[in-house]
């Protein structure tokens, strides 16, 4: 790989908010390709194609009051083959979260808002040796929240729920090229919904 740019990182602090801002740009010589087969998963061809890859990220946080805090974050990447001049296959779609957490004394409380846009820019049957693009995807959002209490120094107890509104939903990225291990070559995999979940927290 021969960056274009090397990874660059900005952090801003001041009493209340602190806010972050992380970017890169980049080449890719002989970036492994691979093109599956629509008719049989388990036949694909390796290319080496030159890419070019950028993205970013940004965050910040805001502390309320002294037990109520919210925190933001942005992710966007995008690739592109620039031999063939297309998407590369297998890249994330723009994706934010937010987030709002409360904490006092032994209890402390979380919500987080997962808000993923839909990807268009495909490269239909192409991927790497996990897995490929088979069509575009959908966007969805997901709220999930957890509570937890600090018996002591050693030991917390906390409960969540994930998926709190049972969304069917399903990720862009996917094992879908890896037939090897059973998973659908030609759709979609749905993620779990409404999940319950406990943990103990044990420090020794």
């Amino acid at each position: 790989m021969i960056p274009a740019s090397a990874p660059h990182n900005v952090t801003i602090h001041c009493q209340r908010v602190s806010a972050w801002v992380s970017a890169y740009l980049g080449r890719v010589n002989d970036f492994i390709l691979f093109r599956y087969d629509p008719l049989n998963a388990r036949v694909s061809q390796v290319d080496n194609v030159n890419a070019t890859i950028m993205g970013g990220e940004m965050g910040v946080s805001f502390q309320i009051t002294q037990t109520l805090k919210s925190d933001a974050s942005l992710a966007w990447s995008r690739a592109q083959n620039t031999d063939d001049h297309r998407p590369l296959p297998q890249i994330p779609p723009l994706e934010a979260r937010l987030g709002l957490s409360w904490e006092k004394n032994a209890w402390s409380a979380s919500g987080l808002l997962r808000l993923v846009s839909s990807q268009h820019r495909v490269a239909i049957n192409e991927g790497n040796v996990i897995g490929k693009d088979f069509a575009s995807s959908s966007g969805f959002a997901i709220f999930s929240a957890y509570v937890a209490y600090r018996i002591n120094r050693d030991l917390k107890l906390s409960v969540g729920v994930d998926n709190l509104f049972d969304k069917a939903y399903s990720e862009h990225l996917n094992l879908a090229g890896n037939s090897s291990f059973g998973y659908s070559a030609d759709t979609s995999v749905n993620e779990p919904g409404r999940t319950f979940w406990g943990k103990i927290n044990v420090t020794f």
